[in-house]
């Protein structure tokens, strides 16, 4: 078996035992807490395959291993999301939590490959995505909750300066972009 071959085996291996482990981890919490595995639980079913693709991206070669990365950071991304929304049964935060799935979870992805192979370019585009899926979540949080409304939690100060505090984060995005492109060679 060549050195290539051996590379993937291990990386199967690796990425299979870690969700074993994972999975051990959360009937053992299960049990331990007496949780219902079933009505708490179900949002593992999402994490733990994306946690699988994640592993197997890390550890496949080339541009095939940067999009199983890039998807597996958005299935466990939209798994988190859900297992929070289950816990604090606020679905209605889809509204602008998608900005963490899409975005963050794809820049995770991203910056994990990039570190694991010592690509500089990759780690950097993925820590932009994550950082402008922080963004986008803040200032549609903000909209969605304190301007909107939209889980009933309206309060009449919050909404009055709701929209200053948008202008401001979009300005300091803005700024903040400017600068960063002024700083590049």
């Amino acid at each position: 078996m060549d050195d290539d071959a051996r590379r993937r085996r291990l990386g199967w291996e690796t990425a299979i035992g870690g969700l074993l482990l994972l999975l051990g981890v959360a009937v053992l919490l299960g049990q331990a807490f007496h949780l219902e595995l079933g009505r708490v639980g179900w949002p593992f079913f999402v994490i733990v395959p994306g946690l699988g693709l994640l592993g197997l991206g890390l550890a496949a070669a080339g541009r095939s291993g940067e999009v199983l990365a890039s998807v597996g950071g958005v299935v466990t991304m939209a798994g988190l999301v859900l297992l929070v929304q289950n816990a604090t049964d606020r679905f209605d935060t889809w509204a602008y939590a998608w900005t963490l799935v899409v975005l963050v979870g794809a820049g995770i992805g991203r910056w994990l490959v990039g570190m694991v192979r010592g690509r500089g370019d990759l780690a950097a585009s993925g820590g932009w995505l994550i950082a402008a899926g922080l963004v986008a979540f803040l200032a549609f949080a903000v909209f969605f909750e304190v301007v909107i409304g939209i889980g009933g939690r309206r309060s009449g100060a919050a909404s009055r300066y709701a929209l200053a505090a948008l202008l401001i984060l979009a300005g300091l995005a803005l700024l903040g972009r400017r600068l960063l492109a002024a700083r590049r060679p």
